[in-house]
């Protein structure tokens, strides 16, 4: 056999070996990480029994004696399924992306911190109800168990970024609502641009391209707005890249919820029908469960990271989300004096 055969064959031979040993280390870490469906797991922080089911598409029925004992295994099925989207999308808010990310992320920390996600998730904390604070608590204690015992485990993401995630805390759950709050926020960008419009064409020419307002809802242009600082634009585009990044692009136009009335269902009853806009994404924001447990009777889709149900019904009413693009944000100039240091009243 010539020689340039003999090395050809060994050469495909030894890729071929790297080939498939590469690819049974990368489906054991990936296998190692999939959440249990069956078996039995012993936890510490609950009173009694709780039982999951899943049925054929791996939602999860969580049947339990009481609220605090759901709360716990909804905190513990989260992080099975949803772990580093979840502490992502923290450490979004809390501005914290950098330090997983590299300095590249530094600009998505200074704009959420600046915008305040974490600062007022604490204010939040600190008027929340106790009933719903004791919920939190014992869901976050789930959400540990299950990092405690997928210690060496974790998602493949995990590994490829080289670090663990921290314990997970009442106030998390808040950023994580929070964070979609900003999610669904688009009169902020709105605010801008219109601004930005006027100062560079001015107020007549915009008022031929905004949508015609009815007399109880004027337009709110002040007069010295054209006079004003040229507005810089620069945050809207910091927020596509963070959007991009966390995988939430999207206008979200559209959103829409409707019912039907009883005189023309089937049942006799009124339906109620929903379409939340969301970004597609893998794994999508939504997650599917049932719970089961005292007067905590309900069923539809959860935002992992949060103990509760978005959208969704019990055994008394049913409920949707819509974001109706509500004016909910507003911007200041700000006048400083001449050393630039004091804010002139």
């Amino acid at each position: 056999m010539r020689r340039w055969l003999k090395n050809s064959i060994a050469i495909t031979t030894t890729l071929l070996i790297l080939f498939i040993a590469a690819g049974l280390i990368f489906y054991n870490m990936l296998s190692n990480s999939l959440p249990r469906y069956d078996g039995e797991i012993n936890v510490a922080g609950i009173s009694n029994q709780v039982e999951v089911y899943r049925d054929s598409m791996a939602v999860p029925y969580i049947l339990a004696e009481t609220e605090e004992d759901a709360a716990f295994a909804f905190g513990y099925i989260h992080a099975q399924e949803r772990i580093f989207q979840m502490d992502l999308f923290r450490r979004a808010g809390a501005g914290r992306l950098s330090e997983i990310l590299g300095s590249d992320a530094l600009i998505f920390d200074k704009m959420l911190r600046t915008v305040g996600i974490k600062s007022t998730s604490e204010k939040i904390m600190k008027v929340i109800k106790p009933e719903v604070l004791k919920l939190l608590i014992t869901y976050s204690a789930g959400i540990n168990q299950y990092l405690k015992d997928a210690k060496g485990s974790y998602p493949v993401e995990f590994d490829m970024l080289g670090y663990d995630p921290d314990d997970w805390s009442p106030l998390d759950c808040v950023i994580i609502s929070r964070m979609m709050a900003w999610e669904l926020n688009i009169s902020w960008w709105s605010d801008i641009s219109f601004t930005s419009l006027v100062q560079k064409l001015g107020e007549e020419k915009i008022k031929q391209i905004l949508p015609e307002w009815q007399e109880n809802a004027p337009y709110i242009i002040p007069s010295e707005t054209k006079s004003l600082p040229g507005i810089n634009t620069g945050l809207i585009e910091i927020d596509k890249s963070l959007r991009k990044l966390l995988g939430i692009e999207g206008t979200h136009l559209g959103s829409n919820n409707w019912v039907v009335d009883d005189s023309l269902s089937v049942s006799g009853k009124p339906v109620i029908a929903n379409d939340p806009h969301l970004a597609y994404g893998a794994p999508g924001r939504w997650f599917a469960v049932v719970i089961r447990a005292g007067n905590w009777n309900v069923e539809g889709v959860s935002l992992p990271g949060v103990p509760a149900i978005v959208i969704g019904k019990n055994k008394n009413i049913s409920w949707t989300l819509t974001n109706i693009m509500l004016d909910d944000a507003d911007f200041y100039i700000e006048k400083l004096d001449s050393t630039g240091k004091t804010l002139l009243i």
